[in-house]
């Protein structure tokens, strides 16, 4: 019995491998393609957002869908394009063609199996859509200027109902919104306008988008000096809506009336150190001066000082001489450290005068500009000068001085390499434990010089006021040697 089994299979076997597999080879079926929706009617105002979420799904009767291609129509030539994804919903922003308020896009969806052939007969839904105009506002931080020389910075922000995607730029213009409008790239959130002629009643501006150093190649006219300016800006999307014009804060653009720069960097009440300077500089032969109040505020906000550092560096590099007076040691250090490059590399020269008080950070680095390498702190003392102290000169030219007043912290400092001593001071130690008092004999110079690589003269910092060092009514001789001589090149 189990011979007869055997033999029999070993027949079957050897037959199935004569004739192989037998039928006919069936072509393959292509896939069909489904939308969840399959008609919209809506008219008028009820029309979709060109901003749309489309669904989509497919079946292979004798294999897989790989992926989908779709298209939202074709050129004039009846051309199609079609676009591979393999996701089953996405968003879209339908195309409406310039100038126009409303259309009807056709978008087609086929699915494609895994020998790559396409639905014959892809699904199709039309979509009524109605173009959303965009919108633009300012934004404004903590330095808004009122008043600025003619360099300033603008913040806005755009947004779009169909999308951000949807904006195509943004338009600009000074001060009249029938002028020709100023077009920056939809991307722009920022722009700086620098006055090509900034002595010129009316000029154009160079613009640096964002954060870009290198202004734009076509310049946009329309800046006054002198006077108040408005901003204006506005957004247009792809099919050419317009957002209505947004104005900005008015600004009042100050004319430089001087290649000389008063910085006045008293938190408060600096008038009267602001006069000191004019009458010294008057007194050598200099009438004119040009003043800016950095620590200004109205409020929370900076009224003079420029939005960011890139802007202020714009605005001291407007001058060629700068006189900088501080109670802010920190804050004055931390913004000249970053804003002067500019200026020194355009032959710049720079007079500073800088009150240190106990508070200051000797490990920060807002040093690392000037002519000092450190501060001299000596351990449990204070430094002070009296109201009659002597300031003795320690180069030809510069007069002695006598202090005019009491100063409680005096910062004498060391000196980077290079760098040169013009004054020492005659300063009393104060001991800190027991509140006795005695003349200080440890380094002592409160004033020094640094050159630039040419040689000349380019910054004296002094860590006494100058206003408070005309005891001999002297002062003047002072500033004719570093404006008459020192500076004058």
């Amino acid at each position: 019995m189990h011979r007869r089994v055997l033999l029999l299979v070993g027949i079957m076997a050897a037959s199935a491998c004569r004739i192989g597999l037998q039928g006919t080879l069936l072509e393959n079926q292509a896939p069909e393609t489904y939308l969840i929706v399959d008609t919209i009617i809506r008219s008028g105002n009820d029309r979709l957002s060109a901003q749309v979420q489309i669904h989509w799904w497919g079946n292979d009767p004798d294999g897989y869908i790989i992926g989908y291609e779709f298209t939202t129509g074709g050129d004039a030539q009846g051309t199609v394009e079609w676009h591979f994804t393999s996701k089953q919903d996405s968003t879209f922003l339908l195309t409406i063609p310039p100038g126009a308020d409303s259309v009807d896009v056709p978008f087609r969806i086929r699915a494609i199996d895994h020998l790559g052939l396409a639905d014959p007969t892809p699904a199709q839904l039309t979509f009524p859509i109605k173009n959303s105009p965009p919108t633009v506002q300012f934004r404004y931080a903590e330095n808004n200027p009122l008043k600025s020389f003619p360099v300033l910075r603008f913040y806005w922000e755009g947004s779009d109902p169909d999308g951000v995607q949807d904006l195509l730029r943004y338009e600009l213009c000074w001060n009249d919104t029938l002028a020709l409008p100023y077009s920056v790239p939809a991307t722009t959130t920022s722009a700086v306008f620098e006055a090509v002629d900034p002595k010129a009643m009316l000029t154009d501006c160079r613009v640096y988008y964002n954060n870009i150093t290198v202004a734009a190649a076509e310049l946009m006219p329309g800046l006054i000096t002198g006077d108040t300016n408005v901003l204006y800006v506005r957004a247009v999307d792809q099919a050419e809506a317009q957002s209505p014009w947004m104005a900005a804060k008015p600004v009042l653009v100050k004319r430089p009336l001087s290649d000389v720069l008063i910085v006045d960097g008293y938190i408060s009440n600096g008038n009267t150190v602001t006069a000191f300077y004019r009458d010294q500089l008057n007194a050598i032969g200099i009438a004119e001066a040009d003043t800016l109040q950095l620590f200004e505020k109205i409020g929370n906000t900076y009224t003079q000082q420029s939005a960011d550092y890139f802007t202020q560096a714009k605005v001291f590099a407007l001058f060629q001489r700068i006189i900088w007076f501080t109670n802010d040691a920190a804050r004055s250090l931390s913004i000249g450290q970053r804003c002067l490059n500019d200026f020194f590399n355009a032959n710049g020269r720079l007079l500073m005068s800088v009150y240190v008080s106990s508070l200051f950070d000797e490990q920060s680095d807002f040093l690392d500009f000037t002519p000092l390498s450190n501060f001299i702190v000596p351990s449990d003392t204070t430094l002070l000068l009296t109201d009659t102290s002597m300031i003795f000169s320690l180069k030809p030219g510069f007069p002695d001085l006598q202090s005019s007043a009491y100063v409680g912290v005096v910062r004498p400092f060391e000196l980077v390499p290079g760098a040169e001593p013009l004054y020492k001071a005659e300063l009393i130690a104060k001991d800190n434990s027991n509140l006795t008092l005695s003349l200080w004999q440890g380094p002592s110079v409160v004033m020094a010089s640094k050159a630039n690589s040419a040689g000349q003269t380019h910054f004296i910092f002094s860590t006494l006021e100058l206003h408070r060092l005309n005891g001999l009514g002297n002062m003047h001789i002072f500033f004719d040697h570093v404006f008459n001589t020192l500076f004058d090149w």
